[in-house]
């Protein structure tokens, strides 16, 4: 069985409560599952200490959409009530609605005491099981992705590495004429750009120029003195 349970009203309570809970009881067998919320709420209003109602309520909460509500509705009705099989209820169709939400491990948790309170309840082992599987199921799935997803990456990886490569290959296939040399820096007319120099290397350069004229001097002055007549008078 792979539905929650519904628990119908079938004692005498007050006329306004009883009357509640009848169209409560049909409007959820007719899929009316907000109009049975509202019944429940109401016939709970007039009869309060009834657990059935709040179990029901459950039920249409759940199938409304509104889970957590449910869930609590399904919680009030195990503390109003004594025998585990009855107990065992609620756990059941807490288990069911976490397992339509994908929540299996709160589910089987909820299943399993649902067992431990009646072992004989075939419906709860069945959805336990199935829990379960789903579970395996979904771990996966979830394996499955994120390998998919590493492998994606490592093929985005493998693709720059060859792209890469060729950009290399095609560097070192260009013509050399075409290539300037990397220590030589050239401007638009294709002349070698002057490279800057510090202030030390250009003084120690005027300092070796000046140096040099010097010797120059020395040795033009020189030459002419030996090339100059000796006067051989003896006076």
């Amino acid at each position: 069985m792979n539905k929650l349970i519904l628990l119908f009203i079938g004692f005498i309570f007050l006329a306004s409560s009883l009357s509640d809970a009848r169209k409560a009881n049909e409007a959820f067998k007719n899929g009316d599952y907000e109009l049975a919320a509202q019944l429940y709420r109401q016939a709970i209003d007039q009869n309060p200490d009834d657990a059935r109602l709040y179990f029901n309520l459950g039920n249409a909460l759940a199938e409304a959409g509104y889970h957590e509500e449910a869930m609590s509705a399904f919680e009030q009705y195990r503390g109003m009530t004594e025998p585990a099989e009855q107990k065992a209820l609620a756990d059941y169709n807490q288990g069911k609605i976490l397992s339509d939400l994908e929540e299996y491990d709160e589910a089987i948790s909820h299943f399993k005491d649902a067992l431990r309170k009646n072992p004989n309840d075939e419906d709860a082992r069945f959805n336990y099981e199935l829990a379960q599987r789903k579970k395996q199921q979904k771990q996966q799935e979830q394996e499955d992705q994120q390998q998919d997803s590493d492998s994606d990456d490592e093929d985005s990886e493998s693709d720059e590495d060859q792209e890469s490569d060729q950009n290399q290959d095609q560097d070192q296939q260009q013509d050399p004429s075409e290539q300037q040399p990397q220590d030589q820096p050239q401007n638009q007319d294709g002349q070698p750009e002057p490279q800057n120099m510090s202030r030390e290397e250009a003084e120690n350069i005027l300092d070796a120029l000046e140096q040099l004229e010097k010797d120059l001097l020395e040795n033009r002055e020189k030459e002419a003195t030996d090339s100059r007549p000796q006067n051989d008078k003896d006076w």
